[in-house]
């Protein structure tokens, strides 16, 4: 599975980089990002020339030359996972992708890191999915305590998810 979406911002690829989500034959494709989103410099144009197929050695050399030049640097694990988490947090938010199958997959992209949900600030919303997976495989059900249907649990439940990322994307400086 790609947790990279190609609209992914060139922070954003950087910091999947730096969580090894990307690897160094997808540095061109970030170079190339990088290019379209107004960043330059000559490390950076030679970069996104190069192909996936070239020597990876020769690619994270002018990977490291190209984040010099600009005066970038890697952000720290927690710190880029906060930043690739919050791409699929707007996604939920603006409501372009399901609530669940997106906590889905934010639940894997976090799992292959060191960090937990509550390492990022995120433990109520885990709280919630795990809630609505519960509801979906018939196993607890916190619906009849709120006096709701199953479907009307899960509707409720996605919007507080909704709010409560939100805030954590203000609090995260709307990475």
């Amino acid at each position: 599975m790609s947790y990279v979406p190609s609209i992914m911002t060139f922070h954003q690829k950087l910091s999947a980089y730096t969580l090894s989500f990307l690897t160094d034959k997808d540095l061109p494709d970030i170079a190339m990002t990088g290019l379209e989103e107004g960043y330059d410099s000559e490390s950076l144009r030679i970069l996104a020339g190069h192909n996936v197929t070239d020597n990876s050695f020769v690619l994270r050399d002018y990977f490291r030359t190209a984040l010099k030049e600009l005066g970038l640097r890697l952000k720290e694990r927690r710190e880029a996972l906060i930043n690739v988490v919050a791409f699929y947090a707007k996604s939920i938010i603006d409501k372009k992708t399901d609530t669940y199958p997106e906590l889905e997959k934010l639940n894997e992209i976090i799992n292959k890191t060191e960090f937990d949900w509550d390492d990022i600030g995120l433990m109520p919303c885990y709280a919630d999915y795990i809630s609505i997976w519960e509801e979906k495989t018939d196993g607890l059900d916190f619906h009849t305590a709120d006096g709701l249907t199953k479907e009307g649990y899960i509707i409720k439940t996605e919007e507080k998810i909704r709010k409560y990322l939100e805030e954590w994307l203000i609090t995260n400086g709307g990475i």
